[in-house]
């Protein structure tokens, strides 16, 4: 993992910039933003003297010009605001950024191809908790759907609470995992990503037309039974080519899409899976494009245009 202090990320400046009625209103701040550590945050405008500064975030509202804050891992995106008044005019200014919160610790299954399977055994571990604090951890402690987890004979606490383990998994284990831990040296709590123990079977299914025709949008959603971005997460895969058309787009599970090539057929196929449990489900949709078939050479035509809007806007789903 690589250490946020480096001189890359240190010199790392994020500016957000507002202008309403003339004042110039930014907030700056250095390096990422992590769980655990402080972060000073600095707002200023093109308003002075005597302008009143003013920060807002998380339902709290602090004065001053700058900001020290250290997230504790609650919050995955954190909105702030910051608004500037002119005493001698009543004008205000403010602007408002969203925040992106990296949480160094997480919870994972261990080894980490393990699947969760009834009355067997498992272990929980609560990863790169005190992290580059030389004096270690404090007080780490278990929770499970915002619950504290205590000792009992199934469950045991190891190698100093790092490992939460499971003699042999119970129906009544499922649930949301997190681990907790004080850093002396950083003074502050926090609080990891959470670990969802599930032993149900994914159901993956898509939604949408089996027929489609050129010039008309359809789209297609991939359902789970899993809870997206906390149990699993879902990508597209294109397997017999990328769908051809004159729009296409894809947003999370749903996919829009309008075909140009009548006479074809489009291949779907979406996954759902959790790396770190080892779990996958996945389902598959054929569509047939109908109309008559064009030539191809109006073909060839039709896929020269739109592959550069392929190329810039959807390499990245491979």
């Amino acid at each position: 993992m690589k250490n946020w202090r480096s001189p890359l990320c240190a010199l790392l400046m994020v500016l957000m910039v507002s202008s309403v009625w003339g004042m110039k209103v930014q907030i700056s701040w250095y390096g990422r933003v992590i769980a655990g550590h402080r972060t000073q945050f600095t707002c200023s405008s093109s308003c002075f003297p005597n302008c009143v500064y003013s920060w807002t975030f998380r339902g709290r509202t602090v004065n001053g010009s700058t900001l020290a804050w250290t997230p504790d891992g609650q919050d995955d995106t954190v909105e702030l605001q910051c608004t500037v008044q002119n005493p001698q005019t009543g004008i205000s200014s403010s602007t408002t950024t969203i925040l992106e919160i990296n949480n160094q610790m997480s919870v994972q299954v261990n080894p980490s191809n393990t699947v969760p399977t009834l009355n067997q055994s498992l272990n929980l571990v609560c990863l790169s908790a005190g992290s580059g604090d030389p004096k270690g951890l404090a007080d780490l402690m278990w929770f499970k759907d915002g619950q504290k987890v205590t000792q009992r004979e199934n469950v045991k606490f190891l190698q100093n609470n790092m490992t939460l383990h499971f003699d042999s998994v119970l129906p009544s284990d499922a649930g949301f995992y997190q681990c907790q831990t004080y850093l002396p040296s950083l003074q502050t709590q926090v609080i990891s990503l959470g670990f969802l123990l599930s032993f149900n079977t994914w159901n993956v299914s898509i939604s949408g037309p089996d027929t489609v025709f050129p010039g008309k949008l359809s789209e297609f959603t991939c359902l789970t039974s899993c809870t997206l971005n906390v149990e699993c997460t879902v990508r597209w895969q294109f397997r017999r080519g990328f769908p051809i058309g004159t729009f296409f787009s894809v947003n999370g599970n749903r996919i829009k899409w309008t075909p140009s090539i009548p006479g074809t057929f489009q291949n779907f196929n979406c996954v759902a899976e959790n790396k770190a449990a080892g779990r996958s489900a996945e389902a598959t949709k054929l569509v047939e494009v109908k109309g008559i078939p064009v030539s191809g050479s109006e073909a060839t035509k039709l896929h020269g245009l739109l592959f550069l809007i392929f190329f810039m806007g959807f390499k990245s789903i491979f």
